[in-house]
């Protein structure tokens, strides 16, 4: 899903940008593989679907010009499912409200599942140092 040297994206500069991002990415995600998501995120580990992604730092390379900070996600749509392949940061204090936020409507949802949700939202909290 990162890209290779000779790559280029085009930069989320915007909130409104990221959190169209964000929208999109969670319907993509679904209620199928929202947990497996959540756990991926606790450990600090990307997750992908079609041409969405949020990677971690860990999830580049070293010498790769985009890669995020420790403290962030990065927020990367490729082509087509963007007119050219397009990244943005948020650090993890102002992206924990959105996956916070899409736990609450998953439970809603699979009031079942709440425990375990709930508990994988409290492990990522403490994983990201919030």
């Amino acid at each position: 899903m990162y890209n290779s040297e000779d790559e280029n994206y085009k930069i989320m500069e915007t909130v409104e940008e990221k959190e169209l991002f964000i929208d999109c990415y969670f319907s993509l995600v679904g209620n199928y593989n929202f947990i497996n998501c959540l756990n991926r995120f606790k450990n600090k580990k990307g997750f992908g679907i079609e041409d969405f992604g949020i990677l971690f730092y860990y999830s580049f390379d070293e010498w790769d010009k985009y890669r995020c900070k420790e403290n962030e996600v990065a927020l990367i749509m490729d082509y087509p499912a963007a007119e050219e392949d397009t990244i943005g940061y948020m650090d993890f204090e102002q992206f924990y409200p959105y996956v916070y936020q899409r736990g609450q409507k998953y439970i809603q949802k699979h009031p079942e599942e709440k425990e375990e949700v709930s508990c994988l939202l409290k492990e990522i909290k403490e994983s990201w140092g919030i």
